[in-house]
């Protein structure tokens, strides 16, 4: 059956510039944003998400590949002589494809509807306020309505409205358009677009609202139903022409996107039906096909161009629909622009998502290349890790092996050696002493070479410069020294905190000195050269007993009385972390040439060793498991040891230059010499009589000085 041709020319200048538009913006717009690097809202984001999610890209990866050997095999089977061979052949390839799409589409609406069903969620909690607040407009409840959220899998929600018909249109309008509209469109959907169907399904809904509605209407409703892709049918009708409308969104964005036709003048189309000889009943009845038509066109347009944005290779169900359409006075003219239109936009689909996924090869061949470096360097590691952990177990064979023997007793303090410093050449001894002096030594004779004479009370700690040329002392008496190591002249002396100067360090990258004190609970950074003050580091709510730079020199970090360690920025002077958990206050602190392990001594009697940067526990022993009668593990390469000894104030613990040895003075009267790496006690040296208040190691490694309460200095080598 066909229409006279003005009236089919009519219907084709009414339909084709929608086709276009919605087009536009369904389908190029919908490429343009799936494929750009932005994060979208709405469906944009949802396919954003399938876009990166693994699963997704290893599938469009093996289906392009799949494809790709598809192709060859039907050029090889084109060879073929026999064509029964041919055409089981091609017939086997087409299946094949077949499956593969629907597992694209399974996989597509799967994503989607994982994707979705957050958005559902706190859509359904904003319900009711939205449900009390607005005169709602739908025949259905608030709970009917909840049940359409929570039952969607991600299919296209397609509503249509009742036509708003004025009341001058004729009876046969206005008594059953609305009956026949919502019937007709959802046989038609059920036949093509089943709501549980595999390909393209779509959920419908002709009696959702209550009477017919504006663009109002659909803006009011997408805010209860804005996670749900929906599309909108609605129209209105004088009694001379009809108004088409349809509203969306979900499909692009969550933005209700707006579509008017231009108006339809089917007044025009009755006179035109009448001349042709048609009585007014069927001209009438016609008219309302064509109405019931274009909502049917509409709406499998729409369906397909959802479900074509979503998956490339969708095969819309309008190519299969214009022998249908044609039996309801339409002809192949009025459907042929959006079968056009849905091409246009899958070839477009399937040159960009070629594209894209030859891209997405080229990344994921890059990740397996750098997964497979990772790889080699991950096993590099732990060869190398293996490699250090034998050297450490031989080296700590052989330190076990090793037997330290005391060289010299070096008298000539009145009373407690407090501190000792080596110089970077292993040459020299510095030794600072409760009985005010500080006196040089030559390490390998042994030899006294001067004594430093200045200070009025007793000197607490002594720093040699990384140049070996300075000497730096600090003192209960409040001030810190500068002098000349080779010569013993005093350079300067300035003020240094409020009461007592417990610990002083010199920054081995910088001109830096770092000091602290006692009842002012401060650490002070001066200028070496100059003694200029150049900040004040406060945190510490009792008194500063010890600081240490860090081997580049960026990193000081301190022990308090109140039981905390600290690390500083150098630099800006900012807290970086504060240790805690000692219980008890620190009294010394020591940091391995690394950099990344840092050594406190407590009055818990305990060696506490702990990874600079992150504070991170790996172990804890005893002096029974160090002694052999077990260990226990709790991580790699980030340390705390837990070493119990008998320690007491003082500097009392230090660290060789190679990080493999700690040694520390104990209370009674030893020298414990522990593994660094194992955490095994390795020697207990005897021979002081008197409380061991400071260790140092000189940069071989095979020479060990100690001070003690005993007013002596002993001088160790391990052979």
């Amino acid at each position: 059956m066909s229409l006279p041709r003005p009236v089919s020319d009519t219907l084709i200048e009414l339909l084709k510039p929608v086709a276009c538009e919605l087009g536009e913006r369904l389908g190029a717009s919908a490429i343009k944003e799936r494929y750009a690097e932005i994060e979208p809202s709405g469906s944009s984001a949802l396919n954003q998400q399938i876009k990166k999610e693994p699963r997704w890209i290893k599938a469009q990866i093996k289906y392009l590949q799949r494809q790709q050997a598809r192709e060859q095999e039907l050029i090889a089977i084109a060879s073929l002589e026999q064509e029964w061979v041919k055409e089981e052949r091609i017939n086997r390839v087409k299946a094949e494809e077949v499956r593969d799409k629907r597992a694209i589409s399974r996989l597509s609406r799967e994503l989607m509807r994982e994707f979705q069903s957050e958005a559902i969620r706190v859509k359904l909690s904003e319900i009711q306020t939205i449900w009390d607040r607005d005169n709602w407009f739908s025949n259905l409840s608030r709970q009917e309505t909840e049940q359409i959220l929570q039952q969607q899998q991600h299919r296209l929600l397609l509503l249509v409205a009742p036509a708003k018909i004025s009341e001058d249109c004729p009876d046969s309008f206005r008594h059953n358009l609305n009956i026949e509209l919502p019937a007709k469109l959802r046989s038609f959907l059920n036949q093509h677009y089943p709501q549980h169907g595999e390909l393209c399904p779509v959920q419908f809904y002709g009696d959702y609202f209550k009477k017919p509605i504006s663009d109002i209407d659909v803006e009011r409703l997408q805010t209860v139903l804005s996670p749900v892709p929906t599309a909108i049918l609605y129209s209105d009708i004088s009694d001379y022409e009809v108004n088409f409308h349809v509203g969306f969104w979900g499909i692009i964005n969550q933005s209700v996107s707006l579509v008017a036709m231009q108006p339809w003048n089917w007044e025009e189309v009755y006179h035109q039906l009448e001349a042709e000889g048609k009585d007014e009943k069927l001209s009438l009845r016609i008219i309302r096909q064509i109405i019931v038509t274009i909502h049917k066109l509409l709406a499998a347009f729409l369906a397909d161009l959802y479900y074509l944005n979503i998956d490339f290779t969708h095969e819309p169900q309008l190519f299969n629909l214009e022998a249908e359409f044609a039996q309801e006075w339409f002809s192949k003219d009025w459907v042929l622009p959006y079968i056009e239109t849905l091409k246009e936009i899958q070839d477009q689909q399937r040159i960009t998502y070629k594209g894209e996924m030859r891209r997405l090869a080229l990344r994921e061949a890059k990740a397996r290349a750098e997964r497979k470096r990772l790889e080699e360097d991950e096993l590099k590691r732990r060869e190398e890790e293996t490699a250090e952990s034998v050297r450490a177990k031989e080296l700590a064979h052989q330190f076990k092996n090793l037997k330290w023997r005391c060289v010299y007793t070096l008298p000539g303090h009145s009373s407690f050696v407090n501190s000792l410093a080596i110089s970077p050449d292993g040459k020299n001894l510095a030794s600072g002493s409760w009985d005010k002096t500080i006196k040089i030594w030559n390490l390998e004779t042994g030899g006294l070479i001067g004594t430093l004479t200045g200070h009025t009370d007793r000197v607490n700690s002594v720093a040699i410069s990384y140049d070996g040329k300075m000497l730096v002392s600090g003192s209960s008496d409040e001030t810190i020294k500068f002098w000349n190591l080779y010569s013993g002249d005093l350079l300067c002396t300035f003020p240094g905190h409020s009461m007592e100067v417990n610990s002083v360090a010199i920054n081995p990258k910088g001109q830096v000195i770092a000091s602290c004190g006692g009842a002012d609970n401060t650490i002070k950074l001066w200028n070496l050269r100059t003694g200029e003050l150049l900040r004040t580091l406060r945190g510490h709510s009792d008194n500063v007993n010890a600081v240490v730079f860090s081997p580049d020199g960026k990193i000081l970090a301190s022990g308090s009385s109140d039981a905390t360690s600290k690390i500083w920025d150098v630099e800006s002077g900012k807290l970086l972390r504060t240790l805690s958990g000692l219980n008890v206050g620190v009294n010394s602190v020591a940091i391995a040439p690394d950099g990344q392990t840092l050594a406190s001594v407590s009055n818990d009697y305990t060696i506490k060793l702990r990874n600079l940067h992150t504070g991170s526990l790996l172990r804890i022993l005893n002096s029974n498991s160090a002694n052999g009668k077990g260990v226990a593990n709790l991580g790699m390469n980030e340390a705390l040891h837990i070493l119990q000894n008998y320690v007491s104030r003082g500097d009392s613990v230090a660290i060789s230059q190679d990080g493999l040895t700690l040694a520390s003075g104990c209370d009674d009267n030893t020298i414990n010499i522990w593994n660094l790496q194992t955490g095994e006690l390795l020697s207990a040296l005897k021979g002081h009589s008197g409380t061991v208040y400071s260790v140092a190691i000189a940069p071989s490694g095979n020479l060990l000085a100690s001070g003690s309460a005993d007013q002596t200095i002993k001088i160790w080598r391990c052979d």
